[in-house]
């Protein structure tokens, strides 16, 4: 039984675009951090600001924070990717065991070579969009808690979700994860400005969205 108010898919969108924008030179900044990242420590700074990105939203803002307390933001940063860190090495471990008895088979029969390894990427597809689905709610749950072990409170985010309702909440998270990855893919393919312009927009308008979508659970 739904518990909050429904929430409308363009809505949530609208707001998520207007808000990457909100200045939009933040959002290059965000990108100048991933174009940075082949140095490490850069991109911890943008996990970071992502972090407060969604802590913002969470806690009622309007517009992309600022950037300031680096020393704090690198620690936000850490968390956030060991957050996403802690949930998908069980998962990785899960996939390598499906796929290795497959792939012994395999070798005793070649020509079942092909079912097993489509087996085995059909089995990894279907634990990766799982993992998204949940991902989406837990990491700001994670960041409203303030503990990096509320990843796995898995009761309390089946229930936020359950407050929001299964259909309405998978709907969500679809066409947010597609047209996310569709920027990022676009800026990618345009070569160096594409990251700082694109890539960064798609990373704040999934922040955004997952942050108003924790937030409308709240009591």
């Amino acid at each position: 039984m739904r518990c909050v108010k429904r929430l409308s898919i363009g809505d949530l969108l609208s707001d998520g675009f207007r808000y990457a924008t909100n200045p939009y030179s933040r959002a290059v900044a965000l990108g100048v951090l991933y174009l940075l990242s082949y140095l490490i420590v850069p991109i911890f700074f943008a996990l970071g600001y992502v972090y407060r990105c969604i802590k913002g939203t969470i806690e009622g803002g309007e517009g992309l924070p600022e950037y300031r307390d680096w020393g704090g933001m690198f620690i936000d940063g850490l968390k956030l990717f060991a957050a996403y860190l802690i949930i998908l090495i069980p998962i990785a471990l899960i996939i390598f065991l499906i796929g290795v008895p497959l792939r012994f088979g395999a070798i005793l029969n070649p020509y079942a070579m092909i079912m097993s390894m489509t087996s085995a990427y059909i089995a990894s597809f279907i634990i990766g969009v799982l993992a998204g689905l949940y991902l989406f709610m837990a990491i700001p749950h994670m960041i409203y808690v303030g503990r990096i072990g509320a990843v796995f409170s898995f009761s309390e985010v089946l229930e936020r979700i359950r407050k929001i309702g299964y259909g309405d909440y998978l709907a969500i998270c679809i066409v947010t994860l597609i047209l996310a990855w569709l920027l990022a893919l676009v800026g990618f393919l345009i070569p160096i400005i594409g990251v700082p312009l694109i890539t960064s927009i798609a990373t704040l308008l999934l922040a955004r969205v997952q942050g108003l979508v924790f937030k409308s659970t709240i009591s």
